[in-house]
């Protein structure tokens, strides 16, 4: 496979796992409790739903999908990176990067559907003081895990400033992203959303990458002569 075929495919595996994401967040979100002032009452019928129980069963899987493409994504940034910056070691921060903000956002979604997943037991009697403490510590998790993709964007937006491929508004825009997904939980949702549109435009720019790239050249094989022999 050559490097613009391999580039494409990355990216599109980057187009996939926002899709991914968004989907398994707007799943989990049916059955997790991240609001400790909800009532017991509304806390034991989330728990207890049956529709609900099984978008938390999908979600946790679609979820795991999204993060293995987003790391597929993260090794064609990289490579894009080290033809921009020559060889540069930063951009090799780009895939452990990605790798902390997946683990932390799985390890956060399955302490908030923990107690959903339980339910499904009839031996098992939830407690919604319980679920309230687990939904916070998951929410807490899985914000924190936004450092990751603020490392992700500030070694991007490094590597990018100094080859000078964006504009300076990019570039300051991208750093206000970082600047969110460092306060992780005080951000909320804002550090989510602008994240998911800086992938975006991430994606966009491996793609056009793969098609700035030449295609590798083919080399006669042993068995058919070259040209010139014939």
């Amino acid at each position: 496979m050559d490097e613009s075929q391999a580039l494409r495919r990355a990216g599109w595996a980057g187009a996939a796992s926002i899709v991914l994401l968004v989907v398994a967040v707007a799943l989990c979100y049916l059955v997790g409790v991240d609001d400790p002032s909800m009532s017991d009452e509304d806390i034991l019928a989330r728990l207890n739903n049956d529709a609900r129980q099984a978008a938390a069963g999908v979600g946790l899987p679609v979820l795991s999908a999204g993060v293995a493409l987003l790391l597929w994504f993260a090794t064609g940034l990289r490579r894009v990176l080290d033809r921009l910056s020559g060889g540069d070691p930063l951009a090799h921060a780009t895939v452990p990067a990605a790798a902390l903000f997946g683990g932390l956002m799985i390890t956060g979604v399955s302490l908030d559907l923990g107690s959903a997943f339980a339910a499904w037991s009839d031996e098992f009697t939830a407690d919604p003081n319980t679920v309230r403490a687990l939904g916070m510590a998951g929410q807490v998790v899985a914000l924190t895990g936004l450092i990751g993709c603020g490392v992700l964007v500030a070694v991007t937006t490094r590597i990018a400033q100094q080859a000078g491929v964006l504009p300076r508004w990019a570039v300051w825009v991208s750093y206000a992203v970082v600047v969110l997904c460092l306060s992780g939980f005080w951000s909320g949702g804002m550090a989510s959303v602008a994240v998911a549109l800086w992938l975006i435009g991430a994606v966009t720019g491996v793609l056009r990458a793969a098609r700035r790239t030449p295609p590798a050249a083919t080399t006669p094989t042993h068995d058919a002569p070259a040209p010139e022999t014939r």
